[in-house]
């Protein structure tokens, strides 16, 4: 038999809503994240493909990996849930060939406000993301080149256990803007999965991350009233 879902009640709906807004605190922000993941591997195989194609320089893709993004949260009392997006690109080029790197990381996150002082606070939590990411690698002439080229596609899934500082300053009783400085330690649980041409290089995303950033916080101006 099917269920007749919630949202068949709109007044349930609008109640549950209007609690939620009136009781819950949010934020959103944008910063930048460095990966130090080993791209090594990376190296060499863009190396080889350079080599391929009678090249004889070496690639040098160096760690950390950069990555840009933003991300939102709701608080109920202490505990925050969120998630955010981040993307990467990078243009690396040899003698003969050149590679393009593209990347992009949903995520969905768990954590628990500290509020040792008035201005800021320490988050512990649990991060759940996915990555995906494609490699390009190309002949110099010309992108569209037909005479050398090379695809690989791959993504991944992975746990981040992390711990966040932020400092605030509010500017409205139920307002703030902060800096945050979030590090964390990405766990590969699936994957990578690779797709297209053969002999991909061995790289995934996990390892040390650091990510820093700015914040803007709201909070709710009273307590719902029926």
């Amino acid at each position: 038999m099917m269920q007749r879902p919630v949202l068949a009640n709109p007044g349930l709906f609008l109640l549950a809503a209007a609690a939620a807004f009136s009781l819950c605190a949010g934020y959103g922000g944008f910063g930048a994240t460095a990966s130090f993941t080993d791209v090594s591997d990376m190296n060499r195989v863009f190396t080889e493909l350079n080599a391929e194609w009678k090249g004889k320089d070496t690639f040098r893709m160096k760690s950390p990996v950069w990555w840009v993004g933003g991300h939102g949260a709701g608080l109920v009392d202490n505990i925050t849930v969120g998630g955010g997006g981040a993307a990467t690109y990078y243009n690396l080029r040899a003698d003969s060939v050149e590679a393009e790197f593209f990347g992009a990381r949903p995520s969905f996150e768990l954590g628990y406000r500290i509020e040792p002082f008035e201005h800021g606070w320490l988050r512990p939590g649990l991060a759940l993301s996915g990555t995906a990411w494609v490699c390009f690698v190309h002949s110099r002439e010309s992108f569209s080149d037909p005479n050398f080229s090379r695809w690989f596609y791959a993504w991944n899934a992975g746990l981040m256990p992390f711990l966040e500082v932020m400092g605030r300053f509010r500017y409205r009783d139920d307002n703030a803007v902060g800096v945050f400085a979030k590090t964390g330690y990405l766990l590969p649980v699936h994957g990578p999965t690779w797709y297209g041409d053969a002999n991909p290089p061995e790289f995934s995303p996990d390892g040390f991350t650091l990510e820093f950033g700015v914040r803007f916080e709201s909070r709710p101006r009273g307590p719902l009233r029926i």
